[in-house]
């Protein structure tokens, strides 16, 4: 969070404060002692649910409705932190409406605030005023992939002024301000504020002397590492001693207190659905296999778990017992629509996705998590992972339930290995952008899906 971040931090505290105080007296409640105290302590949940949701960073690069959805994550915390205290104070007389008013109106008075502001600044911006000038050093496909973004997004507040570069490309026309040796004269006459450096490969000392000339002048200096030719699109840089160090892919759930986070979820979430659901719900299915054929109620398969390590994975049986998964050629036989090897009963268990459900006693016991890459079977994953470079990336974390290639619609039989890989797309992104909320909107998702049927659930 730099200085205009902590400003922003600030007037959203006054407006929080406007909230309670508007909130109390909508709901007849005379503020005391104990609400002042419920009221800092508010204000520093706000603090630090901003700093995990990054509400306020870099003003200039987020859209409005990035920072509107960023609010409801806050605002819901702000929600469970009231509840709490309520429940602490045994206060259950103006307790429901009393959040209920603080949660609403906080929502419309930084929804209505954060606005204006966004309008202010574009504004500005508009005519010219509160804009950085940019110079791009580098007319590679880098560099001109960050103009074009700069172009198109007025938001961001920057003005691209020119380009230095070793040549001058026919396609810039007036945009070609001079050779990279020229830097000084360039920065000094037309007043640059940054200076952005994305060339794709350095002569010797070309970047000390860039960084010199700018420092000389008070330019800050930026440089976009060539780190596209990776099969990533996440990077987190890092010091490690006196080194910076740059992972290649970057995982939140490397951290020890989002790993809690998404267990304790997993685990509050698993225990709701079994005591409310799986509880009536397993013996209705039980007796429906063991009428509709031979064999166990349960089907206990080996797959890969976090860290390709094997785990022994639960379903509801959906095939006839002993049935074949391998074909003659000795390859794994995916389950197909219209598949003989599926029972009557599995067959609608596997279209509405309710021969899962066990696997939620895999979540309770650890091995998997209710969101994450599906688990595939142990010959799948043999057969697949020489043919997709990156498949392995996808056991980085705990197998779930669902996951968000399967609530995009990825889901079933991939003879087609363009399929698979587009699951796989879907598996990474998910593991390099993972968020609870991310989580919650894939179980909707899920959920939805469940309801209305999907094609390719069989």
């Amino acid at each position: 969070m730099k200085g205009l971040g902590y400003y922003r931090l600030l007037s959203d505290f006054i407006f929080i404060f406007v909230s309670f105080e508007m909130a109390s007296t909508m709901s007849g409640r005379e503020l005391s002692r104990l609400d002042w105290g419920m009221l800092l302590f508010l204000m520093v949940a706000w603090y630090f649910s901003s700093k995990a949701t990054n509400l306020y960073d870099d003003f200039r690069t987020v859209k409005f409705i990035d920072e509107f959805l960023l609010l409801i994550p806050n605002l819901m915390i702000q929600m469970m932190v009231l509840v709490t205290a309520f429940f602490m104070l045994d206060d259950r007389v103006h307790a429901r409406k009393f959040v209920f008013l603080y949660v609403g109106v906080s929502l419309v008075i930084l929804t209505v605030k954060k606005y204006i502001a966004k309008k202010i600044a574009q504004l500005r911006r508009l005519k010219g005023k509160s804009l950085r000038k940019v110079l791009i050093v580098g007319t590679s496909e880098v560099g001109m992939s960050f103009y074009e973004m700069i172009n198109n997004s007025h938001h961001y507040g920057y003005k691209v002024v020119g380009f230095v570069d070793a040549f001058k490309p026919v396609h810039l026309n007036g945009m070609y301000k001079g050779n990279i040796s020229e830097i000084e004269e360039i920065v000094n006459r037309m007043e640059v504020d940054e200076v952005i450096v994305a060339l794709d490969k350095f002569e010797d000392g070309q970047l000390d002397e860039i960084i010199r000339v700018n420092e000389k002048l008070a330019v800050r200096t930026r440089i976009i590492p060539d780190y596209f030719r990776f099969n990533s699109s996440r990077f987190s840089i890092e010091m490690f001693g006196k080194y910076p160090v740059v992972t290649v892919r970057h995982e939140p759930l490397e951290y020890f207190h989002w790993r809690v986070l998404k267990r304790a979820f997993d685990i509050v979430f698993s225990l709701l659905v079994c005591v409310f659901i799986f509880s009536w719900l397993f013996p209705i299915i039980a007796i429906l296999i063991k009428l509709d054929s031979k064999g166990p109620v349960l089907f206990v398969q080996e797959r890969w778990g976090r860290g390709s390590k094997p785990i022994k994975c639960f379903k509801f049986r959906s095939m006839r017992t002993n049935a074949p998964d391998i074909d003659k050629t000795g390859k794994f036989m995916q389950a197909g629509q219209d598949d003989p090897r599926i029972t009557k009963v599995g067959k609608f268990l596997r279209k509405t996705n309710l021969d899962e459900f066990p696997q939620f006693l895999n979540v309770i016991l650890g091995d998997m998590s209710v969101v994450g890459p599906r688990p595939h079977a142990v010959k799948h994953n043999i057969e697949t992972m020489g043919k997709i470079d990156n498949y392995l990336v996808r056991h980085w974390v705990k197998p779930g339930i669902t996951g968000l290639a399967q609530a995009n619609g990825y889901r079933g039989e991939t003879t087609d290995f363009n399929l698979m890989r587009k699951r796989v797309h879907f598996d990474i992104w998910y593991i390099e952008n993972w968020t609870f909320w991310l989580d919650i909107k894939i179980i909707f998702m899920t959920a939805y899906n469940m309801i209305k049927g999907e094609p390719t659930a069989y």
